[in-house]
């Protein structure tokens, strides 16, 4: 019988597919508790994503532990840097989950992604699920974005977004680019309210946004639009949760602000 592949079209982005809403997240000692709601005015997604600048936001990395049930067992990495030819992101999920000291599941994401004037203009995908491996490109010509995935070739709207989260500009669509697939998926993306999220060894305010149709999850944005938190049900029935482990927590932004 051959092994099951509980990461298999999963959105990661991640890029790691295929969620739930769930009413729980993980708390600051790691336990999972119910998120509180946030004392803040949330995200406007309007005003905080226009003209939105990562590297201004983020600097040049954003880090995410991956956990399963509560347990450590992947990093989710994005860098930014500026060249000649646009904004290049480049996107890595690595996963490793063990049983009685021996692998028993692994699974490899990369992405490299070149924008320009806040449009997506090229990209590369390449996933190793456990030793199944696909890869995605994309390229823009004229007024179209050219897909080639596992599925085939396709034309694509140029102002869509890929299923990256890192661009809070992708709360205001309806159509994202799987980038496991490589195929367009219908999305209504909905505001559910200001929570208290755990990031890295603190809290954070956090606007609570629902993904459903084709593609179900929850993600997480503060108020200046950076991405903060992910949340998912795996084909397994598992919980995946990736933890900012690069944002500032509410004690690291006051003392940053002096």
């Amino acid at each position: 019988m051959p092994r099951p592949k509980p990461f298999k079209y999963l959105l990661a982005t991640l890029a790691i597919l295929a969620a739930q809403n769930a009413g729980s997240a993980f708390a600051q000692n790691g336990e999972l508790s119910a998120l509180t709601p946030a004392q803040s005015d949330g995200l406007d997604r309007s005003a905080a994503c226009r003209n939105f600048d990562p590297i201004a936001r983020y600097g040049n990395e954003l880090v995410f532990q991956i956990r399963r049930n509560d347990a450590p067992v992947g990093q989710h990495i994005v860098r930014f840097n500026r060249g000649q030819d646009g904004l290049q992101v480049v996107a890595q999920s690595n996963i490793d989950i063990s049983f009685l000291g021996f692998n028993a599941y692994s699974f490899r994401y990369r992405s490299e992604s070149i924008w320009q004037d806040g449009q997506l203009s090229t990209l590369s995908v390449k996933v190793d699920d456990d030793g199944d491996q696909t890869s995605i490109t994309a390229q823009r010509e004229n007024d179209q974005l050219v897909v080639d995935g596992p599925d085939g070739q396709k034309s694509l709207p140029p102002g869509i977004f890929p299923t990256d989260h890192w661009h809070c500009g992708v709360l205001q669509t309806t159509q994202v680019l799987n980038t496991l697939t490589g195929n367009p998926n219908a999305v209504t993306i909905s505001q559910t309210g200001g929570e208290r999220l755990a990031v890295g060894n603190g809290m954070i305010n956090a606007t609570h946004f629902t993904y459903d149709g084709e593609l179900q999850t929850n993600a997480w944005y503060d108020a200046d639009g950076r991405w903060v938190g992910l949340r998912f049900k795996a084909r397994d029935g598992s919980e995946i949760t990736y933890r900012c482990t690069s944002c500032q927590t509410d004690n690291a932004q006051k003392d940053h602000r002096g």
